[in-house]
């Protein structure tokens, strides 16, 4: 009998917000706390250590973005401490 093999790939999902909320979306960065997620009418993010990482499209947008959320996440770990 072959000996059974697990997966060691992480499956890498993309959560999709239908609208912008800063903290809703800082609640699951922080939660899940690397990965990807979409906004939509904003665009795509990757995220990694809780924190939202500098997007590929680097416009006035995608970056006012990035900082408000990471900002929402730095307010709900303080708040646990």
């Amino acid at each position: 009998m072959a000996p059974h093999r697990r997966n060691t790939q992480q499956e890498i999902t993309m959560k999709i917000f239908q609208r912008y909320n800063p903290l809703q979306v800082a609640k699951y960065v922080k939660i899940l706390f690397r990965g990807r997620l979409y906004i939509k009418d904003v665009g795509a993010f990757e995220f990694d250590k809780g924190k939202i990482l500098i997007p590929k499209v680097k416009d006035k947008l995608h970056l006012s973005v990035m900082s408000e959320v990471n900002r929402q996440v730095m307010r709900l770990q303080t708040e646990m401490a």
